[in-house]
């Protein structure tokens, strides 16, 4: 890593090399390994951040980075499994991890203590984009298979505000909205849909008094596209009041979330995918709504000292 500034230019430049090798073996009814499966690499993931203060409440970021991806255990397992009656699924031994390159300029005003504001233009490139996709098994069963269908670009504007509109209540809303085009190919057929798609995340805390507060939060997913259909909008609303007791000893909180009442579709998806003159399959998954927790927690001893514990280079630091 280096880093440094200068005048009101700063820097930060780090890069992580990493080295992988993947080998997958398959045994036989006998137990003997018949067939086994390598993958390996070397690469370098930079990252690279420039900033620029404005003045002293504002700045401008540039940031690019690359990372990986790696897929788990379950989307490589290449023996089928039964999903549900109309569904068999299994994954792609030879499934390469995703390689994003992200680019990023950002601006950021802190306008007052009660006021604050950023914004990110963004360009993600995903190479070895990995997603579900279907082929036929037979006339009433699919069989899904999780592979690699091309590559993905996005082309984004992010938000963020952070606003007090008094000393008991707090706001902050942030939300993406971005451009998504996939261009590859499956099963000896090309790939080429594209989509624009947003989400936001909001939550407002007000203090009734010193002890207890009152949040609602809110986060929504918009329709997305995928290699062969769509995922629809997904949102999940939440209420949580916390009453701390005994100098902040006790805490109870209760927490209601998925709100639903029957009024709206909370916590549900309908998942489409398609191939003309071969296909078509649409699932509605529904889960649980309306769930209420209830917690307590009790601090013997409150130490005004905070323990230092050892943190993860690889998390912390990783580029």
């Amino acid at each position: 890593m280096i880093s440094g500034d200068k005048n009101k230019w700063s820097y930060n430049f780090g890069i992580r090399v990493e080295k992988m090798n993947r080998e997958l073996e398959l045994n036989d009814k006998s137990g003997l390994v018949d067939t086994i499966y390598k993958y390996d690499f070397i690469k370098p993931f930079p990252t690279l951040i420039l900033s620029y203060d404005l003045n002293s409440k504002s700045k401008i970021k540039f940031t690019y980075t690359k990372r990986v991806q790696r897929t788990t255990t379950f989307k490589m397992n290449p023996f089928p499994e039964r999903e549900h009656s109309e569904t068999l699924e299994q994954g792609d031994p030879n499934l390469l991890p995703e390689f994003i390159d992200n680019f990023e300029i950002g601006y950021n005003n802190s306008f007052s203590e009660d006021f604050s504001f950023f914004s990110n233009l963004f360009v993600r490139k995903t190479n070895n984009l990995i997603n579900r996709v279907n082929t036929v098994y037979n006339d009433s069963i699919l069989n899904r298979i999780y592979s690699n269908v091309g590559n993905s670009n996005l082309y984004g504007l992010e938000l963020g505000l952070q606003l007090k509109p008094s000393k008991k209540w707090n706001n902050y809303f942030g939300g993406n909205i971005f451009y998504q085009d996939i261009v590859g190919e499956f099963d000896n057929l090309s790939v080429s849909t594209n989509a624009l798609v947003y989400s936001f995340n909001f939550n407002s805390t007000y203090k009734l008094n010193t002890s207890s507060s009152l949040q609602f939060g809110l986060n929504y997913l918009s329709q997305r596209i995928t290699a062969q259909g769509e995922d629809s909008r997904f949102y999940l609303p939440s209420l949580t009041f916390k009453k701390s007791f005994l100098d902040n000893s006790l805490v109870m909180s209760l927490q209601w979330l998925n709100m639903d009442m029957g009024l709206i579709n909370t916590n549900e998806q309908r998942i489409t995918t398609s191939r003309e003159n071969s296909f078509y399959t649409t699932t509605n998954y529904i889960y649980e709504v309306d769930i209420f927790l209830l917690n307590l927690s009790y601090n013997i001893n409150r130490s005004k000292s905070s323990a230092n514990f050892i943190k993860s280079e690889f998390g912390e630091r990783e580029f």
